[in-house]
C-alpha cells in the first residue's frame, strides 16, 4: 500500500492513517509542509531604506536610499544544493540579487538576478546573501512590495511566502573596488602648483593653482585586478561633472588571455560595462590651469 501526501499550503498538519482490514489500526503521523521559497528574510533597517514583513510574507520596503548601489541585505544557511530558480516583483529603481558565499564569506561562482535566473548552486556554497539595492543615479523615496522566491528547478511557480520571515537584516553597498593611490601627498604643476592629499581613504583632495595645464596622466595612476563581470565607475563629487576632460577618472584594461586591451571607462563613458577578466590601470587626471580646490572619492563597482 503506498501513500502520497501532496502539501498544498506550508505548516503543520497531521495525517491519519487508518486500515481497512484491521479496523483496530489507526495511525495520526505529524507533517510540516515547508514552502517552496527557499529564501530567508525579515525585517531591516540601513542605507535610507526600511523594510517590514507584510501579513502575507512579501516584503514592504520604504525610504530613499542614501545612495546608488547601497541597501538592504540578510544571510543565512543555503538549504539546497543544485540547480534553482529565481523570480519575483521588483520596486522601479531597486533590484534584488542572490550571492552564494562560501565558510569564508567570499562569493562562489555568478551571482543570480532576473537576468541569470537559473543557476547551479556552486560546489562549497554555504550561504546565500540576498540583497535589494538602489540602481539610480539620484536614489527617489521608495513605497512598495517586494516578492521573491527562490526554489529548486528551472520553472517559476506562483510566489509563496517563505518559512523564515523574521530573519532580521541590515544594510549593506557593494565594495567601493577602486585602487588606493599611493606616494601621498603630491604637487601637481608648477607657480606654486596643486597639493594632492588623502584626507580620509580612498579620497583625495586637490587644491593649489597652476599657470599652465597639470597634464597629469600618469601621477595618480593604481592599478587593479578584475574578474570577469559587469562594472560601472563612479566617484561621489565629481569634481567638474562626468563629462569633463579638466578633471576626472580614466581606465584601461589589459586582458589576462593575452587579447587587445581597451579605454573601458573614461568622461560621458562611465556607465556598466562588461570586462572580461584583466587588470585595470586607472589614472586621476587633472587638467587644468587656474586656482583648484576639489575634492572627490572614485569608485569602481561589480555590479553583475
Amino acid at each position: 500500500m503506498g501513500i502520497s501526501v501532496t502539501g498544498v499550503k506550508p505548516g503543520n498538519t497531521t495525517v491519519t492513517i487508518n486500515s481497512k482490514t484491521s479496523p483496530n489500526i489507526s495511525k495520526r503521523i505529524p507533517v510540516t509542509v515547508k514552502s517552496r521559497n527557499l529564501l530567508a528574510y525579515g525585517p531591516a533597517e540601513g542605507n535610507g531604506l526600511t523594510a517590514t514583513v507584510n501579513s502575507d510574507g512579501s516584503l514592504h520596503v520604504t525610504g530613499t536610499a542614501t545612495g546608488q548601489w547601497r541597501g538592504l541585505s540578510w544571510t543565512f544557511p543555503c538549504p539546497v544544493h543544485g540547480t534553482v530558480k529565481l523570480s519575483g516583483t521588483s520596486i522601479a529603481g531597486l533590484s534584488f540579487n542572490i550571492k552564494c558565499l562560501d565558510a569564508k564569506g567570499q562569493q562562489l561562482g555568478d551571482q543570480m538576478n532576473l537576468g541569470n535566473s537559473v543557476m547551479a548552486i556552486p560546489a562549497g556554497t554555504v550561504s546565500l546573501f540576498l540583497n535589494v539595492i538602489s540602481t539610480e543615479a539620484t536614489p527617489t523615496a521608495k513605497d512598495g512590495d517586494l516578492r521573491i522566491q527562490l526554489e529548486s528547478g528551472t520553472t517559476a511557480h506562483d510566489w509563496m511566502r517563505p518559512d523564515n520571515t523574521s530573519l532580521k537584516g541590515g544594510g549593506y553597498e557593494l565594495a567601493n573596488l577602486y585602487p588606493r593611490v599611493t606616494g601621498l601627498p603630491k604637487t601637481l604643476g608648477t607657480d606654486p602648483g596643486v597639493m594632492v592629499t588623502e584626507p580620509s581613504p580612498g579620497t583625495y583632495r586637490f587644491k593649489g593653482s597652476t599657470t599652465q595645464k597639470v597634464d597629469s596622466w600618469d601621477s595618480l595612476t593604481c592599478y587593479v585586478h578584475v574578474d570577469a563581470g559587469t562594472y560601472t565607475m563612479d566617484a561621489t563629487d565629481w569634481p567638474l561633472g562626468n563629462g569633463s576632460w579638466l578633471m576626472g577618472i580614466q581606465a584601461h584594461i589589459s586582458h589576462d588571455d593575452g587579447s587587445e586591451g581597451a579605454n573601458v571607462f573614461g568622461p560621458r563613458n562611465y556607465g556598466p560595462k562588461t570586462l572580461k577578466a584583466g587588470t585595470l590601470q586607472c589614472n586621476i587626471f587633472v587638467n587644468t590651469t587656474g586656482e583648484v580646490d576639489k575634492t572627490f572619492t572614485p569608485r569602481l563597482y561589480k555590479i553583475d
